[in-house]
């Protein structure tokens, strides 16, 4: 008896030990990467990335904790006044909605789309597996898992849309014709004499029309070809690392698959109909028709972001990454549809597409339902690439979602000649931030959809935005492949250095035309910035010739919060500051020490000069040459 007690006592003992060992190796899977290097959360803060790269590839990588002495609270000190513009009341009234009610009786209807304030806050949704293919157990489960935020959010919201049709229905008269779970906004079918008491409704942020009219941003000149374009931006060295994993979604006016820069090799994937396709944009049915066949558009920009080199080098696209195509333009050359952009974007954020490129000029504000769709596919992970659209050159004239706060809007210069073009758009935004970010090639010679080898010149905005859409994609690989940096902030923090226009800034250029650096020491992370304080950022300049050093800062703010104003200096070894960047109504700073840089410790210096809303995270970059 006392020989069983033993067996039983070591038995009761090897379980304990074996559950013991089960949960360290829950807690510390041995064979998995860490948690933020599979995808499953956000990049860690203060960690400070340092990498010496060769025409963009990559020789001597580290990356170190950002050390704790950097940050300080030093005595408050004014800056000089810059001229932050004036502050305008949020508009809540589409333009074309006001005409309607103006004009039209009462009791007509119409379906129009209400953005109402958000509760919640998107996740990040999982990273997909880059190195396999899109079917593979891996990725399979990064869409399950996808599928389930989706169910989620949808449950999330069920209650809250279900009490609001019947108060909107009691109230207003209006009837729900469709929801979403990107964002909180609903459309609805509802007589026009109504639309001026909700929009007083606190809980209201926006009310535009389902169907605007809004063309394509198109506006061709011929010129020159891709090459040219890729060539002023110095995306080539990026593109030869052949990092092609991942995919980007565009949100154009589908394309023609049958083109022969789409085909032997493919970089085309899913070819979504989100007008006729309802909640899902289809892939197949009734009504399906992810075609190009109106106002020849989306083929030309799929092109430029990852045509083929069928027809030669000139004309290969900027990347060699995956493309999803979302139609979000009728087939009867009509306007654009409000509720397929938002259901592309939301079938964009559920398929993991990692870039979202939005080709369109939509006319509401950055709190439109739209903007706000743009918005919330950053939180869930996606850099959102927009065109600032073609209604310039008077200012405020900066479109959707090129207006919202977490989308990089694009503006244009001339692939030939570099001129800025008169058409594009102007900033400021509605709440005064700049616009555009950036300005990117246009003009290019590129695929049609005439026929499967026809080409046309692209123009507007909409032929820089691929442009650009393709350098981030490129970015987001490069910074993939070193640090495992895979927040869309890096991305934009990166984007805004390889502008080329440093401080002071306007509404013209933003941060400048896009440049890639390719060669020298390239630094970045991100930090949490509060009220005062000052964050100095140690980075060694060693090696070569050091020239040119260029900083660059980003962050993330929403239409409900204050605006916060963080500045950027970057300080030589003896202390002196060298260059500043101290806008007050942007969300990025580029400054940049022009010629020769002394070697040693310098500092990109950040300072939250007045932030109200307790506390900010910010993007940083920084990237100096040896020559």
């Amino acid at each position: 008896m006392s020989f069983i007690r033993r067996i039983n006592r070591h038995s009761k003992l090897l379980i304990a030990l074996l559950l013991v060992f089960a949960l360290l190796a829950t807690a510390y899977p041995y064979n998995q990467a860490p948690l933020s290097r599979r995808g499953e959360a956000e990049e860690p803060f203060n960690q400070l990335n340092a990498a010496l790269f060769e025409r963009a590839r990559i020789v001597k990588f580290s990356s170190e904790q950002v050390p704790k002495d950097a940050f300080s609270q030093p005595p408050f000190r004014e800056k000089p006044i810059e001229d932050a513009g004036e502050e305008r009341p949020p508009e809540k009234i589409h333009p074309l909605l006001k005409e309607w009610v103006l004009r039209r009786g009462a009791q007509e209807t119409e379906l129009i789309m209400i953005n109402f304030r958000d509760r919640l806050k998107i996740p990040r949704f999982p990273e997909p597996s880059l190195d396999e293919p899109r079917d593979s157990a891996a990725n399979r489960r990064a869409l399950a898992r996808a599928e389930q935020l989706v169910k989620n959010l949808e449950t999330s919201r069920a209650d809250d849309h279900q009490k609001m049709a019947q108060e909107l229905g009691e109230r207003y008269r209006a009837k729900v014709v469709d929801t979403f779970w990107l964002v909180n906004a609903m459309v609805v079918e509802m007589p026009l004499g109504a639309v001026y008491e909700l929009a007083q409704r606190e809980d209201v942020l926006y009310l535009e029309p389902q169907d605007a009219g809004e063309k394509p941003p198109q506006n061709g000149n011929p010129n020159d070809d891709v090459a040219d374009g890729r060539g002023l931006m110095v995306t080539d060295p990026y593109f030869n690392l052949g990092l092609t994993g991942g995919y980007i979604g565009l949100l154009d006016t589908g394309l023609r698959f049958s083109h022969t820069q789409f085909n032997s090799p493919s970089h085309i994937a899913f070819r979504f109909d989100c007008v006729n396709g309802g909640g899902n944009c289809i892939l197949s049915g009734a009504g399906y028709n992810p075609n190009d066949d109106c106002w020849n558009h989306g083929t030309s920009t799929a092109a430029i972001i990852t045509a083929n080199a069928n027809q030669g080098t000139a004309f290969r696209g900027v990347t060699g990454v995956t493309l999803d195509s979302f139609k979000v333009y009728p087939n009867s050359c009509g306007g654009l549809n409000g509720t397929a952009v938002v259901k592309a974007f939301e079938k964009a954020v559920a398929v993991l597409d990692r870039v979202i490129v939005a080709e369109m000029q939509g006319s509401g504000s950055d709190t439109s339902t739209i903007s706000t769709a743009a918005d919330n596919a950053f939180d869930a992970g996606a850099v959102v690439i927009a065109a600032n659209g073609n209604n310039g050159p008077a200012a405020s004239t900066v479109n959707t979602p090129a207006n919202a706060h977490k989308a990089i809007g694009v503006g244009a210069i001339d692939v030939q000649t570099q001129a800025q073009q008169s058409y594009q758009s102007r900033g400021p935004a509605p709440d005064n931030r700049y616009k555009p970010d950036l300005q990117a090639p246009t003009n290019a010679e590129t695929a049609s959809n005439a026929s499967d080898t026809a080409f046309q010149n692209f123009g507007g905005t909409s032929g820089a935005t691929p442009f650009a859409a393709g350098a981030a994609t490129l970015l987001r690989n490069w910074l993939r492949g070193t640090s495992f940096s895979i927040d869309p902030g890096q991305v934009y923090a990166q984007l805004i250095l390889s502008g080329q226009q440093p401080y002071p800034f306007n509404n013209t250029s933003g941060a400048g035309p896009l440049r890639l650096p390719t060669d020298g020491w390239a630094w970045w992370g991100k930090v949490t910035i509060t009220n005062g304080l000052v964050c100095d950022l140690p980075l060694n300049i060693s090696g070569g010739s050091p020239n040119t050093f260029d900083g660059a800062l980003w962050w993330p703010e929403t239409p409900a919060q204050s605006h916060n104003d963080i500045d950027l200096s970057l300080v030589d070894p003896s202390g002196v500051v060298r260059a500043s960047s101290i806008s007050i109504p942007s969300i990025f700073e580029r400054a940049r020490v022009y010629g020769s840089v002394t070697p040693g410790t310098w500092k990109v210096r950040i300072r939250g000069y007045n932030v109200p809303t307790g506390s900010q995270t910010v993007y940083w970059a920084a990237h100096v040459r040896l020559s």
